[in-house]
């Protein structure tokens, strides 16, 4: 499928679903009538949406005001999604690239197309794995991958930190649900034990790949301390996220 086939495949699937989804369907549409997320990002110039960006700014207003990166809806706890790549969002080294969104978001994003939501989809390259042990981060590549499958986990709490090419996230690995799709279809579900059974097989996998001592933050994001850490709970976040973007970005 080429790009041009793409699109209109997105379109097509947009037009067909929109309606089912309130939250999608209030958002303002673009010159296709596409509806636009929350969060993206605008050419300064031609004033276009930019689908393959966020807006920093605006993604950490969303953020504070405890509202999804896609619909700009009030966020439920028992309903925080993100949606990412298995090895990022399953392995304990994993960071996640982009913002966190409701459920409905999520359905509709898979089912149409995943870039809705997701702008930043790569496997853990080598250069990440040696920034992670560092602490430093996700270094993003230059070239996204598009991947056959995608996951989606809900949370139960998550931490993050701005860096100069946009948030990185580290959910709580303490997931209440894990969904497999692909090619817009649900392939696979999990709860309850078999997503204990799903981590366990990828913490051997990060053993074999990390043997050494694990930082703190690693352990943090699957021994539970980030259950309830919701970013609108506390009331400085705004200003400490923005603190923390303008010291990324310092030359």
């Amino acid at each position: 499928m080429n790009r041009s086939d793409y699109a209109r495949a997105t379109k097509e699937a947009s037009s067909r679903l929109v309606e089912a989804y309130p939250k999608i369907a209030a958002l303002p549409r673009d010159a296709r009538g596409l509806p636009l997320p929350a969060n993206l990002a605008f050419d300064a110039q031609t004033g276009r949406p930019i689908y393959a960006g966020a807006d920093l700014n605006k993604e950490i207003d969303l953020l504070c005001e405890g509202r999804c990166a896609v619909t700009g809806a009030k966020l439920d706890t028992g309903d925080v999604w993100f949606v990412s790549t298995p090895d990022l969002a399953l392995s304990p080294f994993g960071m996640i690239l982009d913002a966190p969104i409701c459920g409905e978001a999520k359905d509709f994003s898979l089912q149409v197309c995943p870039y809705f939501s997701i702008r930043n989809y790569q496997r853990l390259s080598d250069a990440q794995k040696d920034a992670i042990t560092k602490n430093q981060g996700v270094d993003r590549i230059e070239k996204s991958i598009l991947p056959s499958r995608f996951a989606a986990v809900r949370v139960q709490g998550f931490n993050m930190t701005p860096t100069a090419n946009g948030m990185v996230y580290r959910p709580s690995r303490t997931y209440t649900r894990v969904e497999f799709w692909k090619e817009g279809v649900p392939e696979q579900a999990f709860k309850g034990d078999t997503i204990k059974n799903l981590l366990v097989e990828h913490y051997a996998r990060a053993k074999e790949m990390f043997p050494g001592a694990w930082p703190e933050w690693v352990h943090q994001s699957i021994d539970g301390t980030l259950d309830g850490l919701w970013p609108w709970n506390e009331p400085r976040a705004r200003d400490i996220l923005l603190k923390m973007t303008r010291e990324a970005m310092a030359p």
